[in-house]
């Protein structure tokens, strides 16, 4: 019984939160079946170490009902009303934590009830709270569009039918919350589709985006439609630095003005703007990106709902190993071990811990520590394979080498989750990995003339390559497999 699916949503709550929902299980108004009471004390007792026995059905159902044969229906039963009680309980917590909408329900609710002076009065409660309102965003249009709404058919009913200004102010407000989610979602399907091998149909996007363009001095009046157009525009047209410029101006002088999931969209969009364009080759960004990530960990933008990501985790510290900040890199990894997510901890963990020991030229630990990464997608395959084809390099291991090149490319190849730029990034980086190779292990048979050629013709084809992978790293060990000109 421990392995179901509500023993386990309760174990991964807070214990504050659990708490709460002990609260909410006990309250008679959502719930007066005692039953249902006793099973969540039975199973938060297991939960907190206060009961030793095995949570078996069987026991548990002795517990609830004493003097009766085990009857696994009852049995399911009581189960599935505590489920109920804790879906909801989440829909409670969720309004809980949405600051307009209790007084926006509350208006709402005494409409329906015909309480037309408490309807009033909270209405005009919710106008002065919603112009006190610090950010303009989704939730702050959404909740003016349906108080607008809700007031302009009060007042066309019983008032006067002839006032638009109302229904006007509804419409303003429907449209620019339509226009910040509009540009928001596409801003994530965009860089989803950029990463993974996914496509979408926006719709009328390229319409929206014109119509914002052509009345631009009325738009660029809203913080949060500012925000998502540079960050689309800065996906579509990440050639024209100019988006990614304004974006770095929001950062420095507008985060006031932002909701906290818009100031982690901003970082997480300027992050990844600043990996593409690393990828790309543009090695100035690299220590750019590096002091955002340091602000977003001194914020604590990085951690969504106490958990880190493992690629946040894992860009973090390979441009920390790359820059050569060891001590913060390395306090970085064992201090936010335990933000990661329970079921990729350790993979995550002792990948990155692989990495800052190859960077800190401790290859056989590296070597050692890579052996117990396990290939979970395609995004864990290609970074070990990547900084496991390092290691060897950096241990002139040859044959190891060229075999898990030959490997990598293959798998590159038949890969159907990467999209066909990826393995092209890819495969031209394996090709010119090879070339490497094959002149650093030659090296001693070319005279230093010719492996100079050699090494600065490789190099210079890699340079007008436009697509490869991590060529950052291909150029560097072209300038060290270059002998020093004398």
């Amino acid at each position: 019984m421990q392995q179901s699916k509500l023993v386990q949503h309760l174990e991964a709550l807070p214990n504050k939160e659990r708490e709460r929902f002990r609260t909410f299980v006990y309250s008679p108004y959502f719930n007066q079946h005692e039953k249902t009471i006793q099973l969540l004390d039975l199973l938060l007792d297991y939960i907190d170490g206060k009961e030793s026995n095995a949570l078996t059905r069987e026991w548990v159902f002795n517990k609830l009902f004493p003097r009766e044969s085990y009857d696994e229906q009852q049995m399911h039963n009581v189960m599935s009303y505590l489920k109920k009680l804790y879906h909801k309980f989440l829909a409670v917590r969720h309004f809980e934590e949405e600051s307009l909408q209790e007084q926006l329900y509350t208006v709402e609710q005494a409409y329906s009830f015909n309480q037309y002076d408490l309807m009033k009065n909270r209405s005009r409660q919710l106008e002065k709270k919603l112009e006190k309102y610090p950010y303009r965003n989704s939730e702050y249009f959404h909740t003016n569009y349906r108080l607008n709404n809700l007031l302009g058919f009060y007042r066309g009913n019983h008032v006067d039918r002839s006032v638009s200004t109302i229904f006007q102010n509804m419409l303003y407000h429907l449209d620019k919350f339509f226009i910040i989610e509009k540009l928001r979602n596409c801003c994530h399907l965009t860089a989803n589709s950029m990463l993974m091998n996914t496509k979408y149909d926006y719709g009328f996007l390229d319409e929206l985006l014109g119509y914002i363009e052509n009345d631009w001095p009325y738009f660029e009046q809203e913080h949060g439609i500012v925000l998502y157009y540079n960050i689309l525009m800065s996906l579509k047209d990440e050639q024209n630095p100019e988006y990614y410029e304004k974006l770095k101006e929001l950062l420095n002088n507008q985060l006031r003005h932002f909701s906290r999931r818009e100031v982690n969209d901003l970082y997480s969009f300027s992050y990844n703007y600043c990996i593409r364009q690393i990828n790309l080759g543009n090695s100035e960004y690299q220590r750019e990106l590096f002091e955002l990530y340091q602000e977003g960990v001194k914020k604590e933008l990085l951690i969504n709902n106490g958990i880190l990501s493992e690629w946040d985790y894992k860009n973090v510290v390979t441009l920390g190993c790359k820059l050569r900040e060891f001590n913060w890199t390395e306090k970085f990894i064992y201090d936010y071990k335990e933000k990661l997510p329970a079921s990729k901890r350790e993979n995550a963990y002792k990948y990155n811990l692989a990495n800052l020991f190859y960077n800190k030229y401790q290859y056989d630990e590296a070597l050692e520590t890579l052996l117990h990464v396990e290939f979970t997608d395609v995004k864990y395959h290609l970074a070990t394979t990547f900084l496991l084809l390092r290691t060897y390099y950096a241990l002139e291991d040859t044959e190891a080498l060229l075999s898990l090149i030959e490997t990598f490319r293959v798998y590159v190849i038949r890969n159907k989750k990467m999209t066909t730029d990826q393995k092209k990034g890819y495969t031209n980086f394996l090709r010119f990995a090879k070339k490497l190779v094959l002149l650093k292990h030659q090296a001693s048979t070319f005279s230093r003339k010719s492996l100079i050629e050699k090494v600065e013709n490789l190099a210079q084809k890699i340079k007008q390559t436009s697509n490869v992978i991590n060529k950052y790293w291909l150029l560097e060990e072209c300038q060290v497999a270059e002998p020093v000109r004398g």
